[in-house]
């Protein structure tokens, strides 16, 4: 995660963001509620992207992708936690190190470490006291994304193993919070300047153009970009679908396998309307995915959710 944070000792100045002089337009907070919409969007984001990354070494192996065979002995399964989980670890220094060395170069000296939000969202962060462009911080916070998706997508061309999977679909989960700061900066003027709020608050501050191009008694013109809202609450939607479509699915896995055969069926048992099927055969287990109708569902929910954001917004402002 890439965070800005502000010099407890720096008493600011006139063109710093948050003095007296210049005041944020608009303060996007870290609560407790973004927490737990983070969590969600990276447990949506780890299977949805672990199922693209296995899509991809498919095709370039020239293999079907599904079903997915797992194979249930202790040894084996054993071993892939460990591998699994010095990888992630390794891919965790990566992602942050590479947000420093945006910040770096933009002018920031970049502090690292660890935390938890709210008791509900841990996350490993790197952090500066420098303010940034919001092209700049653009890049800082997608750098590590790109970056370690390109390099894991030429990886798994050439390595015959699926064990890079899940390092790189955890660097994508990691990464939720970084998009979603990207996503509300996208909603803003690229000339805008970004810092973090004033005061001891986690999260991130809108602030007018440094070349005072927007006075303090312009900034209402600053306004964020209604297409981009709208957008962002089809996202958020969408994203809030599939989690709820993996939770479910998870749930009814582990029901079946606590009371049952392990065998789980939502939806047709094939065809279109397939939407998860789980069988346990002995030793292992084989899984499909309907990814056209949970594609389908994610979609409904995001415009479903964009409509009642819309129509909530509407009735806010025509109350007297």
């Amino acid at each position: 995660m890439c965070r800005t944070a502000s010099d407890p000792a720096d008493d600011g100045g006139a063109d710093q963001p948050g003095s007296d002089a210049t005041e944020p337009v608009a303060t996007v907070r870290l609560t407790r509620r973004v927490a737990w919409q983070w969590l969600a969007g990276a447990t949506a984001a780890f299977f949805v992207s672990a199922y693209v990354f296995a899509a991809v070494q498919a095709m370039v192996q020239g293999r079907p992708l599904e079903p997915f065979v797992i194979a249930a002995t202790p040894t084996g399964i054993n071993r892939v936690l460990v591998i699994s989980l010095v990888l992630v670890a390794l891919v965790v220094v990566l992602h942050e190190l590479l947000h420093g060395v945006c910040m770096a170069v933009y002018g920031g000296e970049t502090a690292y470490g660890v935390g938890v939000s709210y008791f509900v969202l841990p996350y490993a962060y790197a952090e500066t006291d420098a303010s940034f462009t919001r092209t700049q911080l653009l890049v800082t916070l997608l750098a590590p994304l790109v970056v370690i998706t390109v390099g894991g997508l030429l990886a798994l061309a050439v390595v015959p193993s699926s064990i890079l999977i899940i390092p790189l679909a955890a660097n994508v989960a990691g990464s939720v919070g970084d998009l979603w700061m990207a996503g509300t900066l996208l909603q803003y003027p690229a000339n805008v300047r970004v810092s973090d709020p004033p005061g001891d608050v986690q999260g991130l501050s809108i602030y007018p153009p440094a070349d005072g191009s927007a006075s303090d008694s312009s900034t209402d013109a600053i306004d964020q970009r209604r297409g981009s809202v709208v957008l962002a609450r089809v996202v958020t939607g969408a994203v809030g679908t599939l989690a709820g479509l993996i939770a479910l699915g998870i749930v009814a896995v582990l029901g079946s396998l606590a009371v049952g055969s392990g065998d789980v069926i939502v939806g047709a048992s094939e065809g279109r309307w397939l939407l998860f099927l789980h069988e346990r055969h002995g030793s292992s287990a084989s899984l499909e995915v309907g990814a056209p109708l949970a594609l389908a569902l994610a979609t409904a929910g995001g415009l479903a959710w964009a409509l009642v954001g819309t129509v909530r917004e509407q009735l806010s402002t025509t109350e007297p």
